[in-house]
C-alpha cells in the first residue's frame, strides 16, 4: 500500500474530520415524541453483523452453563446458547421483542431479515440492498441496520496503489446506501466502524501499519459521515452509532469497562466456531473471554460486542423516527 507521510494531507484529514462533526452534530440527536415501533429489524453489512442460519456469531459464542455447581462452569458435553454474548444487531433486535431466524430464542418474534455476510466489503452491501428490494421492500415501520467497511480498509492497506482514494470511495458508498435505504421510507441504525489501527491485524504489523490503518479508518468514517448529510428531512430518519469512538474509550480506558487485554485476540479457534470453552487459557479462568476486547486479530469480542449493541439501543430510542 502506498501511503507517504504528508502533513498537508494530515491536514486535510482532520480539516474533514471536524467538517464531518459539525455537519452531523444533530445527527441521531432529540427525542421521539411518540415511541417508535418497528414491525421488523433488517440487518446489512459484513460478518460483525451476521447471525448465521446456526446461530453462530464472528466473535465469542456463548455457551451453556452448569449451574447446579459454584462456580458455575460450561456443560460437558459443549452446548451452544446463541442468545448469549450477542452480537449488537441481535441485542437491538431482541430490545424490540424481535429475533433473527438462526437465534429465535424464546419469547421473540423471529421475523429479523439477516443479510449480512461473512467478508463483504460495501459494494457487497450495496447487492445486499438490491437482493432484498427484489424480493421485498422497505416500510416506514421497518428498522435497518448498516455496518460494514473493516475489510475494505483492510484491502485498500493490502492491495490499493492509491488506499486514501479507495477508503474516500468506500466511505461515500456506504452513506449512499444509507440514503436509498431511507429514500424507499425505511429507518435506519448505521455505525462508523472501529479505528482498524487497534486491532490485533494492525498491531501485529508494527507501528507503521498502525498509523496507516488509523488514517484510513478515520477518512473511512468522515466520508460515511459527510454523505449522510444527503439524507432528507435534516438526517430525522437516521440513527449514527459512533462504533469509533467506543471503542477508542475502550482502548484508553481499559479497566473502566471490565477490560485487562485490548492487544490481542482470545480465541484459540477460528470465529465463527470459537465459543467461550475454545480460549486463551488466561481468559477461561477469569471471564471466559469477556474481559478482552477482541476476539480474534479485526473481530470485537463479547464485551465491545455489547457496549455497541447497547448504543444501538440507546440510539434507536432517542433518535426522533
Amino acid at each position: 500500500m502506498k501511503l507517504k507521510s504528508n502533513p498537508l494531507r494530515s491536514t486535510a484529514l482532520a480539516g474533514l474530520a471536524c467538517l464531518a462533526m459539525a455537519l452531523l452534530a444533530s445527527c441521531g440527536g432529540g427525542t421521539q415524541i411518540e415511541s417508535f415501533a418497528p414491525r421488523r429489524v433488517i440487518a446489512f453489512g459484513d460478518e460483525s453483523s451476521l447471525v448465521t442460519s446456526t446461530g453462530a456469531k464472528y466473535t465469542v459464542n456463548g455457551v451453556a452453563f452448569d449451574t447446579a455447581v459454584s462456580p458455575s462452569v460450561p456443560k460437558v458435553p459443549t452446548q451452544a446458547e446463541c442468545t448469549a454474548n450477542q452480537v449488537w444487531v441481535q441485542q437491538l433486535a431482541y430490545n424490540y421483542g424481535y429475533a433473527f431466524p438462526g437465534c429465535p430464542g424464546t419469547g421473540f418474534n423471529a421475523n429479523g431479515v439477516m443479510m449480512a455476510g461473512v467478508g463483504a466489503k460495501v459494494a457487497d452491501v450495496s447487492a445486499q440492498v438490491t437482493s432484498f428490494m427484489a424480493g421485498d421492500s422497505f416500510g416506514g415501520n421497518d428498522l435497518v441496520t448498516v455496518m460494514v467497511g473493516v475489510n475494505d480498509i483492510i484491502d485498500a492497506y493490502e492491495n490499493s496503489p492509491d488506499a486514501m482514494a479507495a477508503v474516500d470511495a468506500a466511505g461515500t458508498a456506504v452513506g449512499a446506501e444509507v440514503v436509498r435505504i431511507t429514500d424507499r421510507g425505511a429507518k435506519v441504525i448505521v455505525s462508523t466502524v472501529p479505528d482498524v489501527g487497534y486491532t490485533p491485524y494492525a498491531i501485529s504489523r508494527g507501528a507503521t501499519a498502525v498509523a496507516q490503518l488509523s488514517a484510513l479508518s478515520v477518512r473511512f468514517n468522515t466520508r460515511l459521515r459527510l454523505k449522510l448529510q444527503d439524507v432528507r428531512d435534516g438526517g430525522r430518519a437516521v440513527g449514527l452509532v459512533l462504533g469509533d469512538e467506543l471503542v477508542l474509550s475502550l482502548v484508553r480506558l481499559p479497566a473502566s469497562y471490565g477490560l485487562t487485554v485490548i492487544d490481542k485476540g482470545v480465541c484459540t479457534t477460528a470465529v465463527p466456531a470459537c465459543d467461550q470453552t475454545t480460549l486463551d487459557a488466561t481468559a477461561v479462568a477469569t471471564s471466559y473471554g469477556y474481559d478482552w476486547l477482541w476476539a480474534d486479530d479485526r473481530h470485537l469480542g463479547g464485551n465491545a460486542q455489547a457496549r455497541l449493541g447497547a448504543s444501538a439501543v440507546n440510539r434507536a430510542r432517542s433518535n426522533p423516527f
